[in-house]
């Protein structure tokens, strides 16, 4: 009897073992598995470029926007400044397309498939907001803009004496607008560093698979 248990134990071992190493095995050298890690990293790394190109935009926003606040800026009829705080470009959301990867045997890795689903949640919270804030800006904005034109005189109620150096920077609900754009844009330069962060961890995941 003892040796029947011995037998049975040393067989579920065996077996448990070859099963593992199968896993291990087929997660390694599957070549369709092999094409999704490929496919999900380059993604990965546009993601990142994508999200970085839209970091620097938002910091160039912010930058004019202050610059012109706090008076370093005497040029305030710069068209830099406003052709620089028109941009409402979108995040690129291919990478949406991998928000059910758990619900697949595309990948065998927990690790990975974890980070995966967990990033682009995150990212379809960011890249909701986003629009939303340059939608407002659209709304907003850009008729102001438009409908009053950069350099206008005074209307005479304000002064009796127009002024020609007046622009559209001293008026007061033009400035409320700028603020509000210099906001949105400083919340997509403080979101991108997580984001950046999270798909690093992806893209590090993936390298270590395919080494492996």
């Amino acid at each position: 009897m003892k040796t029947l248990v011995l037998i049975l134990v040393i067989a579920v071992s065996s077996f448990s073992t070859a099963t593992s190493q199968d896993v291990t095995l087929n997660g390694t050298i599957d070549e369709t598995e092999l094409v999704y890690l490929s496919t999900i990293r380059e993604d990965f790394i546009r993601h990142k470029e994508n999200v970085f190109l839209l970091y620097n935009i938002g910091i160039g926003i912010v930058q004019r926007i202050d610059s012109l606040f706090t008076e370093q800026r005497a040029d305030t009829a710069n068209t830099d400044l406003v052709k620089g705080i028109m941009v409402t470009r979108q995040y690129d959301r291919t990478i949406m397309a991998y928000r059910d990867i758990l619900n697949g045997s595309y990948i065998s890795d927990p690790q990975l498939k974890l980070k995966i689903a967990r990033h682009v949640a995150r990212f379809k919270g960011f890249a909701d907001a986003k629009r939303g804030w340059d939608n407002q800006w659209d709304i907003t904005a850009r008729p102001f803009i438009y409908k009053h034109g950069l350099f206008n005189h005074p209307p005479v109620s304000r002064t009796s004496e127009p002024d020609k150096r007046y622009n559209l920077y001293r008026d007061p609900e033009f400035r409320t607008v700028l603020w509000d754009r210099r906001m949105f844009a400083y919340d997509v330069t403080y979101i991108t560093p997580a984001l950046l962060e999270s798909a690093d961890a992806i893209i590090e995941r993936i390298d270590e698979l395919l080494d492996d």
